[in-house]
């Protein structure tokens, strides 16, 4: 007998819901926003100074995610905390990224990945190191990945 998921039950479950609501009325979903910033809201206010703010980035995220997809990462976050990388460090693991595939995949020298960016003033050497650290890692998951599972008896 297969078992289902409570998470993935909760999804469906309003998914569904709000998707009949949001055909039939679209009072509904402005309402239903309404909700949705006064709880935020408070939570943000229930935790202090420091996270204030908090309450307007989650409806940032839940007026660009709507509503099933915002209660999909409410399910998966389970109201822990959560941290996000800077644009800067997102954008700072992409460049890595781009050099990890120019450099490893498909054997690029430098001054082509430079030119391929569109980046003269790339940084080679910062960025040599964080693909060696990216190399390094994608290493040791694929080993860890290739290792016999541990089937000990009881």
């Amino acid at each position: 007998m297969k078992t289902t998921n409570p998470r993935n039950l909760f999804q469906q479950k309003i998914s569904s819901v709000l998707s009949k609501e949001n055909r039939r009325s679209p009072v509904f979903e402005n309402i239903f926003r309404l909700q949705q910033m006064l709880t935020l809201e408070k939570l943000g206010n229930a935790s202090g100074n420091e996270t204030s703010n908090n309450w307007k980035i989650l409806m940032e995220l839940y007026l660009e995610l709507g509503s099933a997809q915002f209660a999909k990462l409410v399910s998966i976050i389970r109201g822990g905390p959560v941290v996000f990388p800077t644009e800067e460090e997102y954008q700072d693991s992409i460049v890595t990224t781009l050099c990890y595939y120019y450099k490893e995949v498909e054997n690029r020298t430098w001054e082509e990945v430079k030119s391929h960016l569109e980046m003269p003033k790339l940084n080679t050497i910062k960025y040599g190191i964080r693909v060696r650290q990216l190399k390094s890692f994608i290493d040791s998951a694929i080993l860890r990945s290739l290792e016999p599972k541990d089937t000990a008896c009881e």
